[in-house]
């Protein structure tokens, strides 16, 4: 194979890495932006969960003071009756106890259908809370995943550059520089493997006297539909199974 043509598969299969692994990085804050929506939904949650229980603790209060405050009215009541003189006022005394009582009895009714409501937002709440510290703990997790895995790339890139300094000298430099403009017109892939006749890259069918040319490795070609320098690797050999032996004769 022509020396060049390798330094230039060499110099592709660098820049291809150095590629997959700045896409890594670039993906990064993505997945943190996603970590930060699932816990937000889950604090959301807790929040939502919390506010019905405060809710409902703030309508006991209010039904337990309207109560005290009935409570109050009965004993003032209860008070009155040894002042009271005719059977008129006594009557109306006890019809304000009785309206009285049965206020308190469907406050109190309430008070007890709060209760088993907020045993039920107590759970929900506690439910929420374990998935938000769930969540936090995974978030945690993964950040601390994606920070090393960000300093492993960060080092891949480092040594990748070096290998890259090392290598273009080797590529004369009209070749470099119609590579690097390669490179960039199409997205990072400028040398392709022929395979079957077919440019990898574009999946084209080359021209016949085309693919003999490419198959000799010895010069450099571009691929007449995307202009990206080809190559050829052959298949790999395959084992032809051997004539089974002629039966023998007696």
């Amino acid at each position: 194979m022509l020396e060049a043509l390798t330094s230039l598969i060499a110099l592709q299969a660098l820049d291809t890495a150095a590629d997959a692994a700045r896409r890594r990085i670039n993906d990064m804050p993505a997945a943190e932006r996603a970590l930060d929506t699932a816990v937000a939904a889950a604090k959301a949650l807790v929040d939502e969960a919390r506010a019905k229980v405060e809710a409902n603790a703030a309508a006991r209060r209010t039904l337990e003071k309207d109560v005290a405050t009935i409570d109050g009215r009965m004993a003032k009541f209860e008070e009155h009756k040894a002042a009271v003189k005719t059977n008129q006022e006594f009557q109306a005394l006890n019809h304000e106890i009785e309206v009285a009582q049965t206020t308190k009895s469907t406050l109190e009714d309430q008070i007890l259908a709060l209760m088993d409501e907020a045993d039920a937002f107590n759970s929900a709440l506690k439910d929420a809370e374990g998935v938000l510290a769930d969540r936090r703990r995974a978030a945690d997790a993964e950040r601390a995943a994606m920070n090393v895995d960000r300093k492993a790339l960060d080092a891949e890139l480092a040594q990748l550059a070096s290998q890259r300094a090392a290598a273009t000298p080797a590529v004369p430099a009209a070749m470099l520089a119609k590579y690097d403009q390669i490179l960039k017109s199409r997205k990072g892939l400028a040398v392709a493997a022929m395979v079957a006749g077919h440019c990898t890259a574009c999946h084209v069918r080359l021209r016949p006297h085309v693919e003999q040319q490419v198959r000799r490795n010895d010069s450099i070609l571009p691929c007449d539909s995307c202009q990206r320098i080809l190559y050829y690797v052959a298949p790999p050999a395959t084992d032809v199974p051997a004539d089974p032996a002629p039966p023998a004769t007696i």
